[in-house]
């Protein structure tokens, strides 16, 4: 078998343009901007969620015991 060798320069594989490392960081930059900003958004909403059920629990409570007083005073 012949070994073939050439005179050419290779070209390192390891160089990165820098613009594509730029493009690179805009694109992380953006994807976890938006990955905050649906995390907050689900947050926001989870607490308004249980914050209305808290207050219709409390409601209920309220109801029942404004029911108890009118049913002792009528006694």
């Amino acid at each position: 078998m012949r070994s073939h060798s050439t005179t050419q320069p290779t070209t390192n594989s390891q160089y990165v343009d820098s613009r594509m490392q730029t493009v690179a960081s805009v694109n992380i930059f953006i994807g976890c901007s938006v990955l905050i900003l649906m995390i907050v958004f689900a947050g926001f909403n989870i607490y308004n969620k249980q914050r209305a059920a808290v207050l219709c629990q409390q409601v209920a409570s309220l109801e029942k015991l404004w029911h108890l007083n009118i049913k002792k005073k009528r006694a």
